[in-house]
């Protein structure tokens, strides 16, 4: 899940820029971005990478690097992209509900799999950051989503940026990226 969630977490960072001025941190980001799939190369060229492991990580880790390179396009897209197509908002939703599926899946598996630490420790701290990762994001959208959709079926309730109102405006008046999606 999180590949999904750094794509989102992109997509409102480079609005907080000016649009004038974006140029340099598109290209930061974007370095950073491409910079993620050095540690899972690694991990992917090394021997012990291979050995068996019961739990399948290794084709996690296959699998996560192909998630990877979606999250590098749409990190791309939404950084050049002003106002994003509707139809690219849908295939990123659906990214998203894939990703989180996936994410359940490594969870699970890595969980499971601590006797793969002895055949192949980086595969295994690997599969082990990924997981916190998913973790932590899938806590962020639990937690925010009762939000949503409280707002989605009644409007400005939980927050109306144009009137200024709602239960929690005062929190996100300057962090306003936290209510859309």
């Amino acid at each position: 899940m999180w590949w999904y969630y750094y794509a989102h977490s992109i997509f409102h960072l480079v609005r907080w820029f000016p649009k004038n001025n974006r140029l340099k941190i598109r290209i930061i980001l974007l370095i950073f971005t491409a910079a993620l799939l050095l540690p899972q190369f690694f991990v992917l060229t090394r021997d012990h990478s291979t050995r068996y492991c019961g739990q399948h990580l290794f084709e996690l880790l296959i699998v996560g690097i192909v998630f990877t390179f979606c999250m590098i396009g749409f990190s791309f897209l939404f950084s050049l992209m002003d106002p994003v197509p509707f139809e690219l908002k849908i295939a990123f939703h659906i990214f998203g509900v894939v990703s989180f599926i996936f994410g359940l899946v490594y969870i699970i598996l890595t969980a499971q799999g601590q006797d793969c630490v002895v055949y192949s420790a980086e595969l295994y701290y690997l599969s082990l950051a990924v997981m916190v990762l998913s973790v932590l994001s899938m806590v962020f959208v639990a937690v925010m989503l009762p939000f949503w959709l409280i707002n989605y079926f009644w409007p400005n309730v939980v927050l109306s940026r144009r009137t200024r109102t709602g239960m929690c405006y005062e929190p996100v008046k300057c962090c306003s990226c936290l209510w859309h999606i």
